[in-house]
Parts: C-alpha cells; sequence; structure tokens
C-alpha cells in the first residue's frame, strides 16, 4: 500500500494522465483514481480539489532544490526538511509540493 504522498502523486498522475515527466501513462483507469481518492483523507482530497481547479496541472509539483515551482518561493527549512517525508503546501500559492526521494523510492 502506498503512503498518502505516494498515493497524492499517483492519483494526480492519473488524472492528468501525465507521470512527473510529462510522459503519457497508459491503461489508467477509473477504478485505480477511485482506489487513490479513497486512501487520500478528505481534507486534502478537498484541497486537491480547489488547487486542481485552480492549477490544473501544476497542483502537484515535484521539487528536490527547496523552492516550490510554481511561484519560485523558496521554502522554510521546515517544510524542506518535510518535502521527504510528507506532503508540503506551499505557503505563497499552496500548490501541494513533493521530493521526488519521497515518491518513487518504492521504485528503487
Amino acid at each position: 500500500m502506498l503512503n498518502e504522498l505516494q498515493t497524492m502523486v499517483r492519483l494526480h498522475e492519473l488524472e492528468f494522465g501525465l507521470d512527473a515527466n510529462a510522459n503519457l501513462i497508459p491503461d489508467r483507469t477509473e477504478a485505480e483514481i477511485a482506489r487513490c481518492r479513497a486512501e487520500v483523507r478528505p481534507a486534502i482530497l478537498s484541497r486537491y480539489e480547489r488547487l486542481k481547479a485552480r492549477y490544473s496541472q501544476t497542483a502537484v509539483m515535484e521539487t528536490d532544490d527547496g523552492i516550490c515551482p510554481g511561484c519560485r518561493i523558496t521554502l522554510p527549512r521546515y517544510q524542506i526538511e518535510q518535502l521527504r517525508r510528507s506532503l508540503v503546501f506551499c505557503d505563497r500559492c499552496g500548490r501541494i509540493l513533493y521530493h521526488p526521494d519521497a515518491v518513487y523510492r518504492m521504485y528503487a
């Protein structure tokens, strides 16, 4: 089972049909999307829906340099440390940010 961060990123990839590298995802299914939605806490899912309506494909973004790729603000030190463990919301634009190691380590 994926953790909530991995599930949130996977949901975003499935809904837009693209992975973090903008590669098309083959065989995405409504069942997998529904499973991901069921595994994310309702408060996070609600926030994601608002972000998705506002930012579309850039509601969830990868960062490994401590800068929000959406609004280009430098993240505070505590958020940079959190990136490897959990969901981080940019203080300025609200986007969901993640570090690739935290999400894709299961594929290594």
